[in-house]
């Protein structure tokens, strides 16, 4: 899938000029009301404008597309793997569009998400300053901008994760009716992740519990897990500190 780089970015109203202009200097991207794919600042939101797509942009909001998810509950592969519970310390290497990590929060578990594309670092910093004040993830969930491999690396043993969840992007992911547009999306900002079976072992190394995998049913797993629980196009890998 073709790499896209995103470096414009629009506002809505001349109100919004200020707030664009320091976006727009953060993120070293060029103040363009036209040009596409590109950041646009809006009245209540920051979204994503991409070619052939509607707006994109990150809710934490849990209500519209994410009802179905909250009534499965402990039915999803993700809750089964991950086991999310009050007091759980879940880190998410790879956050994405935060949507995993906003499910296990949801079930209880504090989580961090980490983000290593400054794009969908604010986009997800976004997201979490628009959660209701008496949302219960505004105590839950964290973003922290870094790469998984650096943040691992100095990690210190008191601040160990009890889990430790990443869904990598891959070489592999085609773009289908399977592959919702937000992944095409993301796959085309972000690109593979690098090497997921070194960062599952460097993970293995900073947890205390288990490292869940999100990985397509169709492929061989990165490392051989202690057990694996399946779905129709995805399935995750757990593997358990011995």
């Amino acid at each position: 899938m073709k790499h896209i780089d995103v470096d414009a970015l629009g506002y809505d109203s001349d109100a919004l000029f200020e707030r664009a202009s320091a976006l727009s200097q953060q993120l070293k991207l060029t103040i363009d009301k036209h040009k596409l794919p590109r950041l646009q600042l809006t009245d209540d939101k920051l979204v994503l404008l991409f070619d052939n797509f509607s707006q994109i942009y990150v809710d934490f909001t849990l209500d519209g597309s994410w009802k179905s998810r909250i009534i499965a509950g402990k039915k999803q592969g993700l809750v089964k793997a991950c086991k999310p519970a009050k007091g759980l310390r879940i880190l998410d290497a790879t956050a994405g569009w935060g949507r995993d990590a906003a499910i296990l929060s949801h079930m209880g578990a504090t989580v961090v998400m980490l983000e290593r594309s400054p794009l969908m670092r604010a986009l997800l910093a976004d997201g979490l300053s628009r959660l209701p004040a008496d949302s219960s993830l505004k105590e839950r969930v964290s973003l922290i901008f870094m790469d998984a491999f650096d943040y691992l690396s100095e990690l210190t043993a008191t601040d160990f994760p009890d889990v430790i969840y990443i869904d990598p992007m891959h070489p592999e992911r085609r773009k289908s009716a399977l592959v919702k547009k937000e992944m095409q999306v993301l796959h085309q900002l972000i690109g593979p992740d690098r090497a997921p079976g070194e960062l599952v072992k460097l993970a293995m190394k900073r947890v205390k519990q288990r490292v869940v995998v999100k990985w397509p049913q169709r492929l061989p797993p990165v490392l051989a897990p202690d057990f694996t629980i399946g779905g129709k196009t995805v399935r995750f890998d757990v593997f358990l500190k011995h």
